[in-house]
């Protein structure tokens, strides 16, 4: 049953079913509800339930075993290359109604994630909810999609550059394709369109608002949901200007362990209903910190207190009362920091996004590094983990094919490990000083 998910998705019912299936789905949008209209006691006890049933989700498992019967914090950390080196440590053997996904992470290393049927359709709840909050409706909405799904050919540079999709109700661009002189089109079909809601990565977001304060258009859209990338203040408020829109951005993990969201600047909440997080006081200077969760929503691969690596900005969460108010949702925090945009430059000036996508599900790959020395040349960086052969080569140049256009060469280049910048960060896409796109 491990593939069932998978081919639900792929069917015209694949969204009602899965994503959505309605016994769950609406139980998790009260849910949601009751933790919104909650105080922080409440919130509390609420999330406590959840805790102890990941628990005992977690005790059968070998990562766990040693702390069988343990409260949570009695728990060590649990990091990326721990889950890296034994998956099947903190995985159930169970396959049952169970969907797979993998994460490239902000420094290139591959992770395999197991996630449960109920991880699936809470996630979509959790976003539905956001869309609500917001002032729109997921689910029924005429949604404009522009994230970083290969829609087509990047080297076809004939229109039409997006694809209609669920009966009609969701428009998908292909962002590959935006770029000055196809603005136009794409503006044209947006307007026609006329969305209730704007779904992209913030890249993709800052070259239509870059193309569209050129030309002096504006369109009315209700919401504009972003996320997978930093959304900064300057960003929503061009947005809110050029679409009137209520700008909606959330955060989360291919591990799905936490999710925050924000409806205004410098305000983001986190969902205590989805996973219960720690903020560890990071370096000196106060007002950032680590963020340490537990998934309470996957218990085919229950994360007992992850290391994200991500760090949250929260001058509130200076001392404990503070910090489970932030943690609980109840205050607010500024951003997350450190999560830049992913992309190429094409040699038209077009913004190529989703490269995060790229060292996904890569059998023998452990680390990449994408970088741009020249407009028509990426030179990758890859780490094998075993021979670094004609294989794995060709495996990676696949992955690039339909995401680059054919002015475009790709260089791969094998090699022990990849150096690190001065703060310790190892992003996946460097470009060399003076490559950006026009806007």
């Amino acid at each position: 049953m491990t593939n069932a998910i998978a081919r639900l998705r792929m069917a015209s019912l694949g969204d009602a079913l899965v994503r959505r299936f309605p016994p769950l789905y609406h139980a998790y949008r009260r849910e949601l509800a009751a933790f919104d209209d909650s105080d922080i006691d409440g919130r509390r006890a609420l999330q406590q339930r959840l805790v102890e049933r990941t628990l005992a989700a977690a005790s059968g498992l070998p990562g766990y075993a040693a702390w069988r019967g343990k409260s949570l914090d009695a728990h060590p950390l649990l990091t990326k290359e721990m889950l890296r080196s034994g998956p099947d440590r903190y995985r159930s053997s169970s396959g049952f109604l169970t969907t797979a996904a993998a994460t490239s992470g902000s420094s290139g290393i591959p992770l395999a994630i197991k996630r449960s049927f109920a991880s699936v359709v809470f996630e979509q709840a959790a976003i539905d909810h956001v869309v609500a909050l917001a002032g729109g409706d997921f689910r029924r909405d005429r949604i404009a999609v522009l994230r970083g799904e290969a829609i087509k050919d990047p080297s076809d540079r004939t229109p039409p550059y997006w694809r209609v999709e669920r009966g009609g109700r969701i428009m998908n661009f292909s962002v590959a394709h935006l770029n000055t002189a196809t603005a136009e089109t794409f503006f044209a079909a947006l307007k026609e369109f006329s969305p209730g809601v704007i779904w992209a990565y913030p890249s993709a977001l800052d070259m239509l608002a870059a193309c569209m304060e050129r030309r002096g258009w504006r369109l009315d859209v209700p919401v504009v949901l972003t996320s997978s990338e930093v959304l900064t203040d300057e960003l929503r408020a061009r947005a809110e200007r050029l679409f009137g829109a209520c700008v909606a951005d959330y955060y989360g993990q291919a591990e799905r362990v936490c999710f925050a969201y924000a409806l205004k600047a410098s305000a983001y909440r986190f969902m205590p209903a989805y996973g219960r997080v720690e903020l560890q006081p990071e370096g000196e200077g106060g007002g950032r910190f680590r963020i340490v969760a537990t998934n309470l929503r996957n218990e085919a691969q229950p994360l007992l207190r992850y290391d994200t690596g991500d760090i949250a900005l929260a001058a509130d969460a200076a001392d404990a009362r503070g910090a489970e108010e932030v943690a609980l949702g109840i205050r607010p925090f500024a951003r997350i920091e450190g999560r830049e945009s992913d992309y190429l430059i094409a040699p038209d000036g077009s913004r190529l996004i989703g490269m995060n996508h790229i060292p996904r599900s890569i059998d023998g790959l452990v680390q990449m590094q994408l970088r741009q020395t020249d407009p028509d040349r990426v030179l990758v960086l890859a780490v094998a983990e075993g021979p670094a052969d004609e294989t794995l080569k060709a495996a990676i140049a696949a992955k690039f094919a339909p995401r680059l256009p054919g002015t475009m060469r790709v260089e791969i280049r094998f090699c022990e490990a990849i150096a690190r910048e001065k703060s310790g960060k190892m992003p996946l896409v460097v470009r060399e000083a003076g490559l950006h796109a026009p806007g």
